[in-house]
């Protein structure tokens, strides 16, 4: 017999939207209602996908690191500062120092991104709160984050995304009539995507989730 994994799969892929129910959501998806009436929809980065952002951030941060010592080593030689020497470069034009830094920068900010992506993917998580009167949407690491708060009579119809040149990542987005706009992350599956559009637009009362 599948278990509750296989058949909420099942419904939330191939399944119509009237069969979708939001009291079954996809695994890492968490559903809670309170006595104020808010919904609180919890969603865990963490996917498999992570493990691939994770083999590129060491990759790129351990090319980069070696770029870096080198650029510490001229500095160190250029000044004289012996204790942070990493390598000696015969014949090195320690003038260059500060183009190797300039040079490095742009490399050095990407590493630092890709380090957050890298955490974020595999300990952040959405919380979207959903009351008569008030909406919002939480991205971080425990309580540590970001907060875009809405009104839910403002939102717009929530649709499948679609790879295009207004979202080329194929991001999931809460649109409200005024142009403003709320973009998740694009490593949500399209199980996560179809449960969550529904879940949205059910919330919001807003008709039915999905939209081809």
């Amino acid at each position: 017999m599948p278990d509750d994994y296989t058949k909420n799969t099942a419904r939330a892929t191939a399944a119509p939207c009237d069969e979708l129910h939001l009291d079954h959501p996809p695994a890492g998806i968490k559903m809670e209602r309170t006595y104020d009436g808010t919904t609180a929809i919890t969603i865990r980065m963490f996917t498999p996908a992570a493990f691939g952002t994770l083999v590129f951030t060491l990759l790129w941060n351990g090319l980069t690191s070696l770029f870096v010592c080198i650029a510490i080593s001229l500095t160190a030689e250029k000044f004289g500062w012996d204790k942070f020497l990493i390598f000696e470069i015969e014949n090195a034009k320690t003038n260059a120092w500060w183009f190797v830094w300039l040079f490095m920068t742009p490399f050095i900010a990407v590493g630092i991104w890709t380090i957050r992506l890298a955490i974020f993917h595999f300990f952040g998580q959405y919380i979207i709160k959903i009351s008569p009167t008030e909406g919002s949407v939480f991205k971080g690491i425990g309580s540590f984050g970001r907060t875009q708060r809405f009104s839910p009579k403002s939102v717009k119809p929530v649709k499948m995304p679609k790879f295009n040149d207004n979202n080329p990542g194929g991001q999931l987005v809460i649109q409200m009539n005024n142009g403003r706009e709320i973009k998740f992350l694009a490593m949500f599956s399209e199980m996560r995507k179809t449960w969550l559009v529904f879940a949205l637009n059910k919330l919001l009362n807003l008709g039915k989730g999905t939209t081809p």
